[in-house]
């Protein structure tokens, strides 16, 4: 954690849209912050903008299977609605800093990213290795493409891919571009909110778009963005809301077309595996639903921890329970 945090303190977090500004703006976030979704773990704060750099907490059936995944770092704000995947993991965002600073002749930042490595470390073994300073002009694909191929998936280059081939009036390839990170970044609304702009800048598809948009509905609403309107906007373009609608109205309608999916989806669940659930996992499918009414409503994260942390702990999730309320067995 230090060496991450030094790193975004001088280089800033790649791929982020309030925190990428280098020589100091990060800093380090050691404090619980009670207004941030109930699920991030502050790392670093933006000085210029306020946005956070976070990992997300994983949750699972188990405190044994959580504690073995890799946090997936994002982007926030005090009081946003959700997130902006910006990494799967830290190590994946080290090394691309790492990356970065060798094609921007920055020596001192590839050295403090390469110390210590090779000491076993690292959940990746395949980056617990010096990365060799000249790497990327080396592969000769330029620094996007070196990223994808040897350090991971990232949605921001992804994007960009997309954007790349667009701009070759190459629909087909941007498209295929968009589809490929919807599946490397399962569980996150943002990618498929990215896929529903594509397609609805495209003549001809508007159902498609809206489809896409209303898959959003069906993942962790704060998983699409940390920024209200971009709500907004996948409420319009999932059909729910039109421009007559303020956002009030538009994530309204957003919430009642969420209320119809998840009836729907209970009903099906039901007829095929009645009985087999057990109330662990209820309670936290709860627990999903509670936040994502939450974020859709703009309620209070602050006001929101002791009723979240009540349902984690039925799901019999005291861990996740006081992660949630700080304050509750004080």
């Amino acid at each position: 954690m230090e060496t991450f945090r030094s790193l975004l303190a001088q280089w800033g977090a790649p791929g982020s849209s309030g925190c990428a500004s280098p020589d100091g703006d990060l800093e380090p976030v050691d404090v619980h912050v009670e207004d941030l979704h109930p699920l991030l773990i502050p790392i670093a704060k933006s000085k210029e903008t306020g946005n956070v750099v976070c990992a997300l907490k994983i949750v699972s059936s188990s405190a044994e299977e959580a504690s073995s995944q890799p946090l997936p770092i994002v982007e926030s704000k005090v009081g946003a609605p959700g997130y902006n995947l910006l990494a799967l993991n830290s190590e994946h965002m080290m090394r691309r800093i790492a990356c970065e600073a060798d094609v921007a002749g920055k020596q001192e930042i590839v050295d403090l990213y390469n110390d210590e490595l090779g000491q076993g470390k690292l959940k990746d073994s395949g980056l617990d290795s010096a990365y060799e300073p000249g790497s990327v002009e080396k592969l000769g694909y330029g620094l996007d493409k070196y990223v994808l191929l040897r350090v991971g998936p990232f949605p921001d280059l992804y994007k960009a891919m997309s954007t790349q081939h667009l701009q070759r009036n190459d629909e087909s390839s941007a498209l295929i571009a968009a589809e490929a990170a919807n599946g490397k970044f399962s569980g996150f609304g943002s990618s498929y909110y990215s896929y529903a702009q594509l397609l609805s800048s495209l003549p001809n598809r508007d159902e498609e778009a809206r489809d896409a948009a209303r898959i959003c509905l069906r993942l962790p609403i704060s998983s699409s963005s940390f920024q209200t309107s971009d709500l907004q906007n996948i409420s319009k373009i999932a059909g729910l809301s039109d421009e007559s609608d303020d956002m009030d109205g538009a994530l309204a309608k957003m919430q009642e077309m969420y209320e119809k999916i998840r009836e729907s989806e209970k009903e099906e669940e039901g007829t095929q595996t009645a009985g087999s659930r057990t109330p662990e996992q209820v309670a936290l499918d709860e627990a999903t639903y509670f936040l994502d009414r939450a974020a859709m409503s703009g309620a209070s994260w602050k006001d929101v921890r002791s009723d979240l942390a009540e349902i984690y702990e039925q799901a019999m999730r005291p861990d996740m329970s006081i992660f949630v309320d700080k304050n509750r067995f004080q």
